[in-house]
Protein backbone atom coordinates (compact mmCIF):
# COMPACT_ATOMS: atom_id res chain seq x y z
CA UNK A 1 0.00 0.00 0.00
CA UNK A 2 1.38 3.16 -0.76
CA UNK A 3 2.29 5.82 1.74
CA UNK A 4 -0.33 8.02 1.23
CA UNK A 5 -3.38 5.65 1.90
CA UNK A 6 -0.86 4.22 5.30
CA UNK A 7 -0.99 7.87 6.62
CA UNK A 8 -4.03 8.80 6.05
CA UNK A 9 -5.23 5.28 7.47
CA UNK A 10 -2.99 5.92 10.25
CA UNK A 11 -5.07 9.20 11.21
CA UNK A 12 -7.90 6.89 11.79
CA UNK A 13 -6.82 4.22 13.21
CA UNK A 14 -4.72 5.02 15.92
CA UNK A 15 -5.36 2.01 17.39
CA UNK A 16 -5.96 -1.27 16.58
CA UNK A 17 -9.45 -1.05 16.27
CA UNK A 18 -11.26 2.20 15.45
CA UNK A 19 -14.66 3.81 16.67
CA UNK A 20 -16.26 5.97 13.98
CA UNK A 21 -19.33 8.12 14.59
CA UNK A 22 -21.26 8.80 11.23
CA UNK A 23 -23.35 11.64 10.65
CA UNK A 24 -24.04 11.42 7.06
CA UNK A 25 -27.43 10.54 7.14
CA UNK A 26 -29.18 14.12 6.05
CA UNK A 27 -28.37 13.36 2.67
CA UNK A 28 -30.89 11.04 2.32
CA UNK A 29 -33.49 11.78 5.31
CA UNK A 30 -32.91 15.21 6.06
CA UNK A 31 -32.03 16.44 9.60
CA UNK A 32 -33.08 13.89 12.30
CA UNK A 33 -33.18 14.28 15.86
CA UNK A 34 -29.49 14.47 16.98
CA UNK A 35 -27.82 15.90 13.99
CA UNK A 36 -29.41 19.17 14.05
CA UNK A 37 -26.48 20.88 15.18
CA UNK A 38 -23.68 19.12 13.25
CA UNK A 39 -21.10 21.85 14.67
CA UNK A 40 -22.52 21.09 18.06
CA UNK A 41 -22.34 17.20 17.67
CA UNK A 42 -18.64 17.80 16.75
CA UNK A 43 -17.17 19.53 18.93
CA UNK A 44 -19.11 16.97 21.75
CA UNK A 45 -17.44 13.84 19.53
CA UNK A 46 -14.86 15.76 19.36
CA UNK A 47 -14.34 16.05 23.35
CA UNK A 48 -13.92 11.72 23.22
CA UNK A 49 -11.32 9.44 22.40
CA UNK A 50 -13.88 8.62 19.33
CA UNK A 51 -11.59 7.97 16.26
CA UNK A 52 -13.08 9.52 13.34
CA UNK A 53 -16.65 10.55 11.78
CA UNK A 54 -18.55 10.34 8.55
CA UNK A 55 -19.81 13.56 7.14
CA UNK A 56 -21.10 14.54 3.62
CA UNK A 57 -18.79 17.59 1.81
CA UNK A 58 -21.22 20.21 2.57
CA UNK A 59 -20.25 19.52 6.40
CA UNK A 60 -17.54 18.90 6.39
CA UNK A 61 -16.77 22.42 5.28
CA UNK A 62 -19.28 23.75 8.66
CA UNK A 63 -17.47 21.43 11.10
CA UNK A 64 -13.71 21.85 10.12
CA UNK A 65 -12.91 24.54 12.42
CA UNK A 66 -14.04 22.41 15.36
CA UNK A 67 -12.91 19.06 14.34
CA UNK A 68 -10.03 18.58 17.18
CA UNK A 69 -8.08 15.33 16.22
CA UNK A 70 -11.08 13.61 14.58
CA UNK A 71 -10.23 11.60 11.14
CA UNK A 72 -12.28 12.66 8.68
CA UNK A 73 -14.00 10.16 6.07
CA UNK A 74 -15.78 11.89 3.70
CA UNK A 75 -18.94 10.75 1.72
CA UNK A 76 -18.29 10.88 -2.01
CA UNK A 77 -21.89 9.82 -3.13
CA UNK A 78 -25.46 10.07 -3.14
CA UNK A 79 -28.22 10.94 -5.84
CA UNK A 80 -31.52 10.17 -4.19
CA UNK A 81 -33.61 10.34 -0.93
CA UNK A 82 -36.23 9.28 1.23
CA UNK A 83 -38.83 11.13 -1.27
CA UNK A 84 -37.58 8.94 -4.14
CA UNK A 85 -40.49 7.13 -6.15
CA UNK A 86 -37.89 4.31 -6.77
CA UNK A 87 -34.15 3.64 -5.89
CA UNK A 88 -31.70 4.42 -8.17
CA UNK A 89 -27.66 3.70 -7.73
CA UNK A 90 -26.10 6.40 -5.75
CA UNK A 91 -24.28 9.24 -8.39
CA UNK A 92 -20.51 10.48 -7.44
CA UNK A 93 -21.23 14.07 -5.80
CA UNK A 94 -17.69 14.65 -4.72
CA UNK A 95 -14.50 13.18 -6.85
CA UNK A 96 -11.45 11.59 -5.47
CA UNK A 97 -9.53 15.37 -5.77
CA UNK A 98 -12.28 17.35 -4.10
CA UNK A 99 -12.66 14.82 -0.96
CA UNK A 100 -8.47 15.55 -0.74
CA UNK A 101 -8.94 19.21 -1.05
CA UNK A 102 -11.36 19.30 1.87
CA UNK A 103 -8.94 17.53 3.90
CA UNK A 104 -10.36 13.88 3.93
CA UNK A 105 -8.61 11.22 5.52
CA UNK A 106 -10.90 8.57 3.49
CA UNK A 107 -13.68 8.12 0.89
CA UNK A 108 -16.53 6.18 1.46
CA UNK A 109 -19.09 4.92 -1.48
CA UNK A 110 -22.32 2.94 -1.14
CA UNK A 111 -22.49 -0.11 -2.98
CA UNK A 112 -25.61 -1.93 -4.11
CA UNK A 113 -25.62 -5.51 -4.45
CA UNK A 114 -28.95 -7.48 -5.78
CA UNK A 115 -30.89 -4.54 -7.46
CA UNK A 116 -31.41 -3.48 -11.02
CA UNK A 117 -28.48 -1.21 -10.54
CA UNK A 118 -25.98 -3.63 -9.35
CA UNK A 119 -23.74 -3.51 -12.97
CA UNK A 120 -23.30 0.90 -12.67
CA UNK A 121 -22.82 0.42 -8.69
CA UNK A 122 -20.24 -2.23 -8.95
CA UNK A 123 -18.66 -0.43 -11.66
CA UNK A 124 -18.77 3.14 -9.94
CA UNK A 125 -17.05 1.50 -6.87
CA UNK A 126 -14.32 0.48 -9.14
CA UNK A 127 -13.81 3.37 -10.96
CA UNK A 128 -13.87 5.63 -7.39
CA UNK A 129 -11.02 2.42 -6.53
CA UNK A 130 -8.66 3.68 -9.32
CA UNK A 131 -8.75 7.03 -8.71
CA UNK A 132 -8.45 7.17 -5.05
CA UNK A 133 -5.65 4.53 -5.90
CA UNK A 134 -3.91 6.74 -7.87
CA UNK A 135 -4.05 9.87 -5.74
CA UNK A 136 -3.65 7.73 -2.48
CA UNK A 137 -7.35 7.97 -0.44
CA UNK A 138 -8.02 4.84 1.01
CA UNK A 139 -11.71 3.98 -0.16
CA UNK A 140 -14.18 2.17 2.33
CA UNK A 141 -17.00 0.28 0.23
CA UNK A 142 -20.74 0.41 2.11
CA UNK A 143 -21.99 -2.96 1.31
CA UNK A 144 -25.08 -4.64 2.72
CA UNK A 145 -26.65 -7.87 2.14
CA UNK A 146 -29.33 -7.30 -0.04
CA UNK A 147 -32.02 -8.27 2.35
CA UNK A 148 -31.12 -5.67 4.22
CA UNK A 149 -31.21 -2.80 2.20
CA UNK A 150 -34.67 -1.98 3.21
CA UNK A 151 -33.62 -2.43 6.97
CA UNK A 152 -30.83 0.09 6.59
CA UNK A 153 -32.93 2.92 4.75
CA UNK A 154 -36.02 3.04 6.97
CA UNK A 155 -37.65 1.82 3.97
CA UNK A 156 -39.84 -0.37 1.40
CA UNK A 157 -38.60 0.68 -1.51
CA UNK A 158 -36.12 -2.43 -1.93
CA UNK A 159 -37.26 -4.79 -4.00
CA UNK A 160 -34.37 -7.48 -2.13
CA UNK A 161 -36.24 -11.00 -0.97
CA UNK A 162 -36.06 -12.25 2.42
CA UNK A 163 -33.08 -13.75 2.96
CA UNK A 164 -32.13 -17.49 3.67
CA UNK A 165 -28.75 -17.21 4.49
CA UNK A 166 -27.73 -13.42 6.27
CA UNK A 167 -23.99 -14.86 6.69
CA UNK A 168 -23.64 -15.97 3.34
CA UNK A 169 -25.09 -12.85 1.39
CA UNK A 170 -22.43 -10.59 3.92
CA UNK A 171 -19.96 -12.75 2.80
CA UNK A 172 -20.34 -12.77 -0.54
CA UNK A 173 -20.94 -8.82 -0.58
CA UNK A 174 -17.83 -8.37 1.34
CA UNK A 175 -15.70 -10.19 -0.27
CA UNK A 176 -17.44 -8.69 -3.87
CA UNK A 177 -15.93 -4.90 -2.36
CA UNK A 178 -13.24 -5.75 -1.82
CA UNK A 179 -12.12 -7.30 -5.07
CA UNK A 180 -13.34 -4.47 -6.15
CA UNK A 181 -10.76 -2.72 -4.98
CA UNK A 182 -12.03 -1.30 -1.38
CA UNK A 183 -9.81 -0.95 1.09
CA UNK A 184 -12.27 -1.14 4.00
CA UNK A 185 -15.22 -2.69 3.68
CA UNK A 186 -18.47 -1.44 6.04
CA UNK A 187 -21.50 -3.76 6.55
CA UNK A 188 -23.55 -5.09 8.84
CA UNK A 189 -22.89 -7.34 11.71
CA UNK A 190 -24.79 -11.18 11.55
CA UNK A 191 -25.19 -11.86 14.54
CA UNK A 192 -22.63 -14.97 15.48
CA UNK A 193 -19.24 -14.04 16.10
CA UNK A 194 -17.60 -17.59 14.42
CA UNK A 195 -19.69 -16.43 11.18
CA UNK A 196 -18.45 -12.90 11.10
CA UNK A 197 -14.95 -13.72 12.04
CA UNK A 198 -15.41 -16.34 8.60
CA UNK A 199 -16.14 -12.91 6.79
CA UNK A 200 -13.70 -10.92 8.19
CA UNK A 201 -11.23 -13.81 7.03
CA UNK A 202 -12.35 -14.09 3.56
CA UNK A 203 -12.54 -10.61 3.01
CA UNK A 204 -9.64 -9.84 3.22
CA UNK A 205 -9.24 -5.84 3.79
CA UNK A 206 -10.01 -4.30 7.35
CA UNK A 207 -14.01 -4.76 7.80
CA UNK A 208 -16.08 -2.37 9.49
CA UNK A 209 -19.50 -2.54 11.43
CA UNK A 210 -22.50 -0.54 10.63
CA UNK A 211 -24.94 -0.45 13.32
CA UNK A 212 -27.69 0.23 11.66
CA UNK A 213 -31.51 1.88 12.02
CA UNK A 214 -31.63 2.84 16.26
CA UNK A 215 -32.25 -0.33 17.96
CA UNK A 216 -34.29 0.77 20.90
CA UNK A 217 -32.61 -1.65 23.18
CA UNK A 218 -30.66 -1.86 26.57
CA UNK A 219 -27.15 -0.08 26.67
CA UNK A 220 -25.73 -3.74 27.84
CA UNK A 221 -27.49 -4.72 24.36
CA UNK A 222 -25.20 -2.35 22.28
CA UNK A 223 -22.12 -2.52 23.95
CA UNK A 224 -22.90 -6.36 23.86
CA UNK A 225 -22.94 -5.55 20.15
CA UNK A 226 -19.29 -3.59 20.03
CA UNK A 227 -18.02 -6.53 22.26
CA UNK A 228 -19.00 -9.49 19.68
CA UNK A 229 -17.61 -7.01 17.09
CA UNK A 230 -14.01 -6.77 18.54
CA UNK A 231 -14.24 -10.70 19.46
CA UNK A 232 -15.03 -11.54 15.51
CA UNK A 233 -12.20 -9.72 14.31
CA UNK A 234 -13.53 -6.65 13.37
CA UNK A 235 -11.47 -3.21 12.09
CA UNK A 236 -13.68 -1.21 14.57
CA UNK A 237 -17.18 0.04 14.50
CA UNK A 238 -19.13 2.48 13.08
CA UNK A 239 -22.15 3.49 14.78
CA UNK A 240 -24.32 6.76 14.12
CA UNK A 241 -28.12 6.96 15.17
CA UNK A 242 -27.28 4.57 18.38
CA UNK A 243 -25.02 7.16 19.53
CA UNK A 244 -26.03 10.66 18.53
CA UNK A 245 -30.02 9.80 19.87
CA UNK A 246 -28.60 8.54 22.48
CA UNK A 247 -29.27 10.77 26.05
CA UNK A 248 -25.72 9.82 27.30
CA UNK A 249 -23.76 9.81 24.32
CA UNK A 250 -20.49 10.90 25.20
CA UNK A 251 -20.70 8.12 28.22
CA UNK A 252 -21.67 5.90 25.42
CA UNK A 253 -18.68 6.59 23.49
CA UNK A 254 -16.34 6.50 26.18
CA UNK A 255 -18.36 2.89 26.86
CA UNK A 256 -17.55 1.74 23.20
CA UNK A 257 -14.07 3.10 23.42
CA UNK A 258 -12.90 1.43 26.56
CA UNK A 259 -14.32 -2.29 24.34
CA UNK A 260 -13.08 -1.42 21.08
CA UNK A 261 -9.62 0.43 22.18
CA UNK A 262 -8.87 -2.04 25.56
CA UNK A 263 -10.81 -4.75 24.79
CA UNK A 264 -12.90 -4.12 28.13
CA UNK A 265 -15.98 -6.71 29.23
CA UNK A 266 -19.28 -5.55 28.50
CA UNK A 267 -19.65 -5.24 32.15
CA UNK A 268 -17.29 -2.80 33.27
CA UNK A 269 -17.70 -0.37 30.03
CA UNK A 270 -21.47 -0.58 31.86
CA UNK A 271 -20.38 1.76 34.39
CA UNK A 272 -19.13 4.21 32.11
CA UNK A 273 -22.41 5.01 31.95
CA UNK A 274 -23.69 5.35 35.26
Amino acid sequence: MQSGKQIRLHRIWKHERAVIIPFDHAAYSGPSEGIEDLRRLTERIATTEADAILVNPGALELIAPVLGGLGVILRLDGGFTKFAAAPTDYRTMCPVENALTLGADAGIVFTFVGTPHETESLERLGRTAADAGRLGLPLIAEILPPSLLNNHFGSSMFPTPKADNVFEETLAVARIGAEAGADVIKTRYTGNVEQFREIVRQCGVRVLVAGGPNLNGTDEQLLQLAFDCVQSGAAGIIFGRNVWQHPKMEQLIAAFCAIVHDEESVQNALKLLR
